[in-house]
């Protein structure tokens, strides 16, 4: 774990290069996580709609395994975040991240065996599984990684989850439902195969352990092995004790503080909407009417047109996050996660504006003609809209979290559930495809509402973390006036 207080360039690219090493291997945890959100949208052809030809998801006349899945893995998450917390303390990260790769596993070998075993109790499994490799992943990157590298490699992690989407999504179309699921658990072997290698989180290993020699261990393998360790132990029990010594009214202001961001940070992430339509992709692409027959839930492979729009966005994504991986170094959190905000309220306002022009609800249940080229324009829409969430909103939202909440305390695991629940009641109990169309304009104020309420937030009250080591960003967050120097950081 690297704290050094300085600015200067001690640390040479080869004592940078483990670093970055094991971060990358701990974010290959994305590509599990992906595989497992993509997963209900990606195996279509399970649903049985029996003649419902609407496109989107209908509790009445569906077999009902769909929406109950969905809603079982968006549960899964948030008890897998909850819990992560005291697990963690009990067995460390590394271990930790070893269980929840055995989870996804799991549940990827009671999928295998869907006859046998619910589907909804294979994606619960799934959902405890990446839920916890969601909070897991990113904190421990932001515990290795030195302040100068900490953005890119926390970035890369959210590559590997749109990677891992981008995956599920491209080969759902060439392979067999059984094929996939086979293909998509070679991931969670993988992974705990590399996470056997990991080293220890040296601040788990001061904290948990109270070892001085296993802390000072972990940070050799972490920044190289002929690294003098003794000034990162020191600025790390320095670190520890500006936290714990705070005491009354000074603590309990820390705390309220980094509730106050955490909360709103993964709040408007998911009021936004962009997750859960990227977890019904196929529910929202397919219900443009892109082919001469509906584009909806059959037994049928998925329309050809639907397919290659979905794959050319999710491949987008991907580039996407990879280019935000230097982007987020240069110019900074908080504006990537402000252009993030304004693209994806830009792109649902031109939606709304685009459905005062052209006031139809024939596009979900028609296919488009060749004179009806305007059809197109909300497609592109909402494809920009996706893509811009995986500039910032996306991706950012782990880094800001990971280097603001960052002591393992009750709150961090509850911060997180309370996400992934909001998460839950999006995708599932509020969800419409057609809300992307313009059909429920409550649903789409209301993801307006959360872009603008997004850009205040991140403007008045969230740090600029951007090079700045641990100790500094605790040091804001002690500041009295903290939401008002916020804007010049």
């Amino acid at each position: 774990m690297a704290f050094p207080t300085t600015y200067t360039d001690e640390k040479t690219l080869p004592q940078r290069f483990p670093q970055f090493s094991y971060s990358i291997l701990a974010g290959l945890s994305g590509v599990l996580i992906g595989t497992a959100f993509a997963w209900n949208s990606a195996a279509t052809r399970l649903t049985r709609t029996f003649g419902n030809n609407d496109c989107t998801v209908n509790r009445d006349t569906d077999s009902g395994w769909y929406v109950d899945a969905a809603a079982c893995y968006f549960l899964g998450t948030s008890i897998g975040g909850l819990i992560l917390g005291p697990v963690m303390r009990m067995i460390g990260y590394r271990w930790s991240m070893i269980a929840c790769d055995v989870i996804v596993l799991i549940g990827w070998l009671l999928l295998s065996q869907v006859y046998w075993a619910p589907v909804w109790v294979t994606r619960l499994a799934h959902g405890i599984g990446t839920g916890g490799l969601g909070l897991l992943t990113p904190t421990y990157i932001a515990h290795i990684t030195d302040f100068r590298i900490r953005g890119r490699a926390l970035v890369f992690h959210h590559a590997f989850v749109c990677f891992g989407v981008f995956y599920a999504h491209a080969l759902s179309a060439i392979v067999t439902d059984a094929q996939l699921t086979g293909i998509c658990m070679v991931w969670p072997v993988l992974h705990i195969i590399v996470a056997s290698f990991l080293p220890e989180s040296p601040l788990y290993a001061y904290i948990c352990c109270d070892d001085a020699e296993k802390t000072k261990s972990a940070m050799r393998r972490i920044n190289g092995v002929d690294y003098d360790v003794n000034t990162d132990y020191a600025e790390l029990e320095r670190y520890v004790f500006e936290y714990e010594c705070l005491i009354g009214e000074n603590k309990c202001r820390l705390v309220r503080k980094i509730i106050a961001i955490g909360m709103k940070l993964v709040v408007l992430q998911h009021t936004c909407g962009a997750s859960a339509a990227i977890f019904h992709a196929k529910s929202v692409i397919g219900g443009f009417g892109l082919t001469t027959e509906v584009a909806g839930y059959s037994d049928e492979r998925v329309y050809a047109n639907t397919q290659t729009i979905i794959t050319i966005v999710f491949a987008t994504q991907v580039l996407l996050c990879l280019t935000t991986v230097e982007l987020v170094e240069f110019l900074g959190r908080k504006f990537m996660l402000n252009a993030s905000a304004i693209g994806m309220g830009l792109c649902l306002a031109s939606i709304m504006l685009y459905q005062s022009f052209f006031p139809t609800t024939d596009i979900c249940t028609s296919a488009i003609e060749s004179d009806e080229w305007h059809k197109y324009v909300p497609i592109i829409l909402v494809c920009i809209y996706l893509c811009s969430y995986s500039i910032g909103w996306g991706p950012i939202v782990a880094l800001i979290y990971a280097e603001v909440v960052y002591f393992n305390k009750w709150y961090s695991s509850l911060i997180y559930a309370s996400g992934q629940f909001v998460l839950f009641l999006v995708a599932y109990v509020f969800f419409d495809a057609k809300a992307l169309l313009g059909f429920n304009k409550y649903v789409m104020w209301t993801y307006i509402a959360s872009c603008v309420l997004s850009i205040i937030s991140v403007y008045f009250c969230v740090p600029e973390t951007r090079a700045l080591p641990l100790n500094r960003i605790l040091h804001r967050q002690l500041s009295a006036n903290y939401c008002t120097i916020t804007r010049n950081q």
